[in-house]
């Protein structure tokens, strides 16, 4: 096939595009395939050990105190926790001192205008955060670890806020911070860095490791792909206005925290990240993280060199496949693409199958390999059209080009019947008319015995002169080829004794001699590379036209062989007219013609 290096020339060329240049726009696509998945899957199990306790906007109102004034709340939030026997409570808040400076400065300065002493022993217990550090320390002298989290950058200080430094210690503090992709939507976490020979962890694995072991549950690998556990709210919830009323009405909340990891912060009105579902507050994100981390579930994406490996031996062995099977290798190639896309999504929770760079390869192949097989196929019927459509009818014509075979383009054998019909009396016709009319006779006879052999599904070879060639069961194999053969003789004979066709005769008597021969004979497009025509060659042939000369002997229009009539199936009165040796031919040859033709 002409360009059949194509297909290898943009599979390679898009190969090393694609995972050698990495391109941006295919990892967005990734991500985007990424993100259908999860909403495909939809909610599934999570760790029951992690509970969210949310501040909404109801809380916000029930507070009735701006933000910086919640250190009560969060005391007594600290002492439900602590009473309820919880394992871990983290606090998805930054705490800063600072609102309670600018407050004690605020009171000095009104006291300065109006000429009044304040006390500093006054100045120093206005501080809404004293109750919330007494009641975290008596949280954890209950048992329950408290973890904290801050902002922070690689290469720049370590931070914990200095007001709660002493209570959460070191170990107990991670970084809030959560990588986004191009897009801006968080998929990942990078769970740990080992930051100036300084390991630092997320708020998530420190929380994560007070419940289990973190060198058990912390993955080699610092960055992992968050295996998003549903959308919003999957995760239980319990309102901090709730949760506090029932504290203070006595209720146990051990049956919803005892020995669980209880994360606090904000759930519908701030610090919401884009994720695959959509916007998510942030504490979720946590939440998700720790189940991760606990159950071993961050999404196992298979790794790069794996992925190459595979599509590169799938691609190299569809493009050896084209070389000889180029439609069997495009169906193929659908084929491995759809099976790609679903093991991609069936097995979509704890493994990841990428599916871009694949997909993109694999349609690169389909698609260029399928515009070879249309362009071949195109020329290869363009080129059947020109040659079949001066020898057969529309009908067999229309079954070639229906038909995959095409070895009878390169040569065939096949039993076929020849046909050979020849004008008698033409030589002394033709030399009592000028050329003009010769030629107007014979354009004007052959194109009514042309129509009638395609008519029966014949094919004219070739015209002799006077005479004609035609033969059946060719290109098409037909079982009904000896009747159609004979039935196209009967008509042309009928033809040679119309009116019509003594009005292009210009009255001239001309009877039509016809013979009709079956035998194995070779077929196909035969000549050089400036002139070839669909023929055929051999005894058989040879036999016909002699055949053909013995009309005049037996004053017959039709003669055919004894074999013709072994195969004709339609009711013929034949008259045997006897046995002859055919010159070149050894045996004799039964010679037969229609009883009733005379």
């Amino acid at each position: 096939m002409r360009f059949g290096w194509l297909n290898w020339v943009v599979c390679l060329l898009l190969g090393f595009l694609l995972y050698l240049g990495s391109p941006a726009l295919v990892e967005d696509g990734e991500n985007r395939w990424l993100d259908l998945l999860f909403r495909h899957r939809g909610a599934v199990t999570t760790d029951s050990r992690i509970v969210i306790i949310g501040i909404d906007q109801d809380t916000l109102s029930w507070g009735a105190r701006p933000m910086f004034a919640w250190g009560p709340i969060y005391a007594e939030l600290a002492q439900a926790v602590g009473q309820a026997s919880a394992s871990v409570l983290l606090f998805d808040l930054i705490f800063s001192p600072t609102s309670e400076s600018v407050l004690r400065e605020h009171i000095r300065k009104v006291a300065d205008e109006l000429n009044e002493d304040v006390s500093p022993r006054l100045l120093r217990a206005i501080g809404f955060d004293k109750p919330f550090r007494a009641a975290l320390i008596e949280m954890i002298k209950s048992g329950t670890q408290l973890v904290l989290g801050f902002a922070w950058e690689h290469n720049q200080p370590v931070f914990s806020d200095p007001s709660l430094l002493h209570i959460a210690r070191r170990e107990n503090t991670g970084y809030y911070n959560i990588a986004t992709s191009r897009d801006g939507v968080a998929r990942s976490i990078e769970l740990y860095s080992d930051d100036a020979d300084e390991r630092v962890l997320a708020v998530s694995a420190v929380a994560a490791g007070r419940l289990a072991s973190l060198s058990a549950i912390l993955p080699e690998q610092p960055l992992q792909q968050i295996n998003f556990r549903g959308p919003r709210n999957s995760f239980g919830v319990l309102q901090l206005k709730q949760l506090l009323e029932n504290h203070r009405a006595g209720k146990n909340l051990g049956e919803q925290l005892a020995g669980k990891i209880v994360l606090v912060g904000f759930t519908g009105i701030t610090d919401f990240k884009s994720t695959p579902y959509g916007f998510m507050p942030g504490v979720e994100l946590h939440a998700n993280i720790i189940d991760n981390l606990l159950n071993h579930r961050f999404l196992k994406r298979v790794e790069l060199a794996r992925e190459l490996l595979a599509i590169s031996l799938i691609i190299l062995l569809l493009l050896l496949c084209s070389l000889r099977y180029c439609v069997q290798s495009v169906i193929a190639g659908i084929i491995v693409a759809l099976a790609w896309l679903v093991v991609s999504v069936s097995g979509f929770d704890g493994f990841y199958l990428p599916v871009v760079k694949p997909l993109l390869l694999l349609t690169a192949f389909i698609a260029v390999t399928g515009l070879l097989v249309y362009r071949s196929v195109y020329v290869d019927r363009r080129r059947v059209r020109q040659i079949f459509s001066r020898y057969v009818s529309d009908s067999v014509l229309h079954q070639v080009l229906a038909s995959d075979d095409r070895e009878f383009m390169q040569g065939k054998r096949r039993q076929l019947c020849i046909m050979i019909a020849d004008i008698r009396g033409f030589t002394t016709f033709s030399e009592k008319r000028d050329a003009h009319e010769v030629v107007k006779f014979l354009n004007a006879y052959f194109s009514m015995v042309t129509e009638i052999i395609m008519r029966h599904g014949g094919v004219v070879d070739k015209f002799l002169g006077d005479g004609l060639l035609a033969f059946f069961n060719a290109p098409v194999e037909d079982p009904d080829f000896a009747d159609k053969a004979l039935k196209a003789a009967l008509e042309i004979r009928a033809y040679s004794d119309s009116p019509e066709f003594r009005a292009i005769s210009s009255g001239d008597v001309l009877k039509v001699g016809i013979a009709l021969h079956v035998g194995d004979s070779v077929f196909g497009n035969i000549g050089s590379t400036r002139k070839t025509e669909f023929t055929v060659i051999g005894d058989t042939v040879n036999t016909c036209s002699r055949m053909e000369s013995l009309n005049k002997e037996f004053e017959t229009s039709i003669i055919v062989s004894g074999k013709l009539t072994a195969l004709v199936r339609q009711p013929v009165s034949w008259r045997f007219i006897g046995k002859r040796s055919i010159r070149g031919k050894t045996a004799e040859i039964e010679l037969y013609t229609i009883s009733d033709q005379e």
